[in-house]
């Protein structure tokens, strides 16, 4: 490990020329350079705790002439001495990286859970009155399965509850949930479950979560569909951009991550039929939710039908958060052909601590990950 870090150290000093460029290219450097949070002088513990880093970015993302390539340098070097990313992130151990999201805790959050648990059941309403129901796919947070993997492993503790009064809270009105946590759990001893540098799970975790709710919510009736599987792709996570970049992401041990997503098949021939399903007339399950089921990379609606043998038609969508599509998947009913039995409504519950959640125009809540 001694030995790693020598030679990180070595790479990261190279680039640190760019520094000297470029306090000589900007004579206005030094009068831009003010006192951080009032002081007078550069204390130990602005040092220790990242202040220095902090405005140094800022710094050089403003002044120099090379702004993007000194963020990504010093962004690297502070990820590799402190173990701290920007706003946006929590750093934990090994190289895994946690959306900050999972963390944010209004201070009247069972207020806000109530008014999640009270849309929900109008929305239930709203399909039940059409002959179809709701079932909800809560996904805990990937900082509750990896709790371990936090330098704070307590830190996460709020997440475990808050998916657990969730569930509870939703059920006691009579809306079915599958316990999606116990199953990433057991699946995480024996599999990469979350992909360590990105917000998303894996296939692998998708997979487990999809025979979980075929076997509770579905049916199981496998055999109708073949899985097949697809071309590895390399994704840089999600959060990388909250630390680093370019070259020095690898540098720093955050460098892009290998996926294989998987296609369905009928077992007639091998020709793939995700597209085919918006197509049909009747299609017995729905899928709403986040970027976790919309994203083919992960291939959640694959392995629905894969494990329940049904046709499984996919309404989520990328950057919308989980409430945007439920809405537009609603609107869409109003002129549908036909209904379908059941609704997956798969929700990431680190949204239920977000005060605009249920706002009339949401913003877009998520970030896509980049292919490399």
């Amino acid at each position: 490990m001694a030995a790693i870090r020598s030679s990180l150290a070595i790479q990261l000093l190279i680039p640190a020329a760019l520094f000297g460029y470029a306090a000589f290219a900007n004579f206005g450097m030094p009068e831009r350079l003010q006192p951080i949070h009032g002081q007078d002088d550069l204390s130990l513990t602005s040092v220790l705790n990242g202040g220095v880093t902090v405005h140094l970015e800022k710094l050089y993302r403003d002044g120099l002439p090379h702004r993007q390539l000194a963020v990504e340098i010093i962004g690297a070097a502070r990820y590799f001495l402190l173990g701290e990313g920007r706003r946006g992130v929590v750093a934990g151990k090994d190289g895994y990286l946690f959306t900050d999201e999972e963390f944010r805790l209004p201070a009247d959050i069972d207020a806000y859970l109530m008014v999640s648990v009270e849309q929900i059941e109008t929305i239930s309403k709203t399909l039940g009155a059409k002959g179809v129901q709701l079932a909800m796919v809560p996904l805990p947070a990937k900082s509750d399965v990896y709790f371990d993997e936090l330098e704070q492993p307590g830190a996460s503790s709020y997440s475990e509850k808050l998916y657990g009064k969730f569930r509870e809270k939703l059920e006691a009105r009579g809306i079915e949930t599958v316990d999606t946590r116990s199953v990433l759990m057991s699946a995480r001893t024996d599999r990469q479950v979350f992909l360590k540098t990105d917000t998303h799970w894996t296939p692998a975790g998708a997979h487990a979560v999809a025979a979980a709710v075929a076997a509770q919510v579905l049916g199981e009736k496998p055999g109708h569909y073949e899985i097949l599987e697809g071309v590895e792709e390399r994704v840089e996570g999600d959060l990388v951009k909250y630390v680093t970049g370019g070259v020095f992401a690898p540098l720093v041990g955050l460098g892009s991550e290998r996926v294989t997503p998987y296609h369905l098949a009928q077992k007639s021939g091998d020709q793939p039929v995700d597209d085919i399903f918006g197509n049909a007339t009747n299609i017995p399950v729905a899928l709403v939710g986040t970027s976790y089921s919309a994203n083919e990379l992960w291939s959640f609606a694959s392995f629905l039908s894969f494990q329940s043998g049904l046709d499984v038609a996919n309404a989520a969508l990328v950057g919308q958060g989980p409430v945007a599509p439920m809405r537009q998947y609603l609107d869409s009913l109003e002129n549908a052909d036909a209904l379908p039995q059941t609704v997956l409504w798969e929700f990431p519950v680190r949204y239920l601590t977000d005060t605009k959640l249920w706002a009339d125009a949401p913003a877009a809540k998520e970030v896509d990950h980049a292919k490399i």
